[in-house]
């Protein structure tokens, strides 16, 4: 393993070098605000900036420093898809509720790339394209249904590539054909949120980073917020905490499942070495059931690497450098000399129904559940909330994941025992695909 991490090595977000985490101090903490939000990630800053440009009173606070959680640490890969395919959608839902969500997430794809472009926010944002490459030839196949699909019923760009063609997409051959989505994106994580940060100031927003929050409570029709640095009065909260939702919100806790996600940073490489590996300048995602993100850096000069580096779904960074590194290598055996400079990881909050959420019980409101697709879907359902709250809403169509009642499982009370065997699991299932694969 210490071969494969290079001296300077360093157990942080890669994305921090060019966007270290806000210095500020937290401002002092009001007596009384009309909203508090609580977690200062894109989700809140986003919710906080509506209500605050709506003319309301907002203080944000956060038991760390602000964006020190996911926000920061992601892959930066931007699109229009949801997790859940039409089909599941579907059964649990009804087919026009379905085709309803699938495409309102085309929309906030489109939405967010505006709203970056609108707020002048300086984040790397370039619309390059995403290979999806197929594990098996199984998968393949599926692939050209769900292309043709997502083209005629959904409104998003999408395209096949045989094996023969991938050359022209990528240099490897560990795929058996890939699915092009040609206007989806990457971006730099930690800019954005620095953009989303720098908005919310300007708007008039109270941050109070590492004030950490020890509960909420109705008092005489007000809600009062018990925190580290003392108490205040809000009308409304909002819970923006996804994967980091504690034990002040148990029942939100319940039903939000945090999924321990990872990445690596390589040294830079030779000139030319991923133009010639990535020639389309695509961002890759794969159809592996423990799928795993490649792109390289907004500069060009590394590969970044996501994905589950260990079953254990805690993992420590040389474990994850490892990991991830194999991972790397496996895809491009030209980089098995290659050392990571950055290993990290962040946690990732899935819903029973693996869809995003924004709701309301009494005056306490959330968005959570980013299920992977944050950057797009937190910016978007931060401000469709905070939209929602100060009342500027009612000439916009009503979101179809503004849905009281998140669903739980009677089997699960907040900490997630079940996820390393599972990871284990699809492990087993993935490699046991690709052997039968290689029998057809």
């Amino acid at each position: 393993m210490s071969g494969v991490l290079h001296p300077a090595f360093r157990d942080q977000p890669y994305w921090w070098e060019a966007a270290p985490l806000d210095p500020a101090p937290p401002a002092p903490l009001p007596r009384r605000v009309d909203v508090a939000v609580v977690g200062a990630g894109y989700a809140g800053l986003a919710a906080a900036t509506a209500l605050a440009r709506a003319g309301r009173q907002v203080a944000v606070l956060d038991a760390a420093p602000a964006g020190a959680g996911a926000s920061t640490r992601s892959v930066g890969m931007i699109g229009g898809r949801l997790r859940q395919g039409y089909a599941g959608l579907s059964a649990t839902l009804g087919p026009d509720a379905a085709l309803g969500l699938m495409r309102e997430a085309a929309e906030a794809y489109r939405w967010f790339v505006g709203f970056v472009a609108a707020e002048g926010i300086d984040c790397d944002l370039e619309r390059r394209g995403r290979l999806v490459g197929a594990w098996t030839a199984r998968d393949a196949e599926g692939q050209k249904r769900l292309a043709a699909f997502l083209t005629e019923r959904i409104g998003i760009a999408a395209r096949c590539v045989a094996p023969a063609d991938l050359g022209g997409e990528i240099a490897s051959d560990l795929y058996r054909g890939a699915m092009v989505l040609p206007d989806d994106g990457g971006l730099h994580p930690a800019r954005l949120h620095a953009g989303l940060l720098g908005l919310a100031r300007a708007a008039g927003v109270t941050l109070c980073p590492q004030t950490a929050v020890l509960g909420v409570g109705d008092e005489g029709g007000e809600l009062r917020v018990a925190t580290a640095g003392g108490a205040l009065a809000a009308r409304d909260v909002v819970l923006a905490t996804n994967a980091y939702t504690g034990p002040p919100f148990p029942w939100y806790r319940r039903r939000v499942i945090p999924v321990g996600s990872y990445m690596a940073a390589t040294e830079p490489l030779p000139d030319g070495l991923l133009r010639r590996l990535l020639p389309a300048g695509r961002l890759v995602n794969d159809t592996r059931r423990l799928a795993y993100a490649f792109r390289a850096s907004p500069d060009g000069t590394r590969l970044l690497v996501g994905g589950r580096a260990s079953a254990r779904d805690r993992a420590d960074a040389p474990t994850v450098a490892a990991g991830l590194h194999r991972a790397a290598r496996t895809l491009f055996p030209e980089l098995a000399e290659a050392r990571i400079t950055h290993a990290w990881g962040g946690m990732v909050a899935f819903t029973v129904d693996r869809l995003p959420n924004i709701g309301s019980r009494g005056r306490v409101h959330h968005v959570l559940g980013c299920n992977g697709s944050g950057v797009v879907m937190n910016t978007y359902l931060g401000t469709r909330l905070g939209r929602r709250i100060a009342g500027l809403d009612h000439n916009e169509a009503p979101s179809g994941f503004d849905r009281d009642g998140l669903p739980t499982h009677p089997l699960y009370r907040g900490r997630p025992w079940f996820m390393s065997p599972l990871s284990a699991w699809y492990g087993v299932r993935d490699r046991i695909d690709r052997a039968a694969d290689r029998l057809r």
